[in-house]
């Protein structure tokens, strides 16, 4: 899938929250995926933890069993894709922010 990404100095900065994510089951674990909203990039985030089959229960708390399917996940850039300034070369444009899942949608 293209991506008409936009390859802005590294920098590590907090985004407002963000839904439009895939939450993805297919491959036997969580893993939300999409595109970055800093950079456009094409973005994956795998959930430890969380097994097909899992249900949701709201809001995820602290206390909440690792098999629910959290409401919301932080997520950074993945994107692989060369940013200047990324000196420790973690990949990514450097944003990061929180996944919403959309109620009723499974994603």
């Amino acid at each position: 899938m293209p991506y008409d990404h936009d390859p802005k100095t590294f920098e590590s900065r907090h985004l407002p929250d963000q839904t439009g994510f895939r939450w993805d089951f297919t491959g036997g674990r969580l893993v939300i995926t999409g595109t970055c909203p800093a950079c456009r990039g094409a973005t994956s985030h795998p959930v430890p933890g969380i097994r097909p089959g899992a249900v949701a229960k709201g809001p995820l708390r602290r206390t909440a069993a690792r098999d629910e399917v959290p409401d919301e996940v932080y997520m950074r850039c993945r994107c692989r894709l060369p940013h200047p300034g990324d000196q420790y070369e973690t990949g990514g444009c450097g944003a990061k922010w929180v996944a919403v899942r959309r109620p009723g949608t499974g994603s």
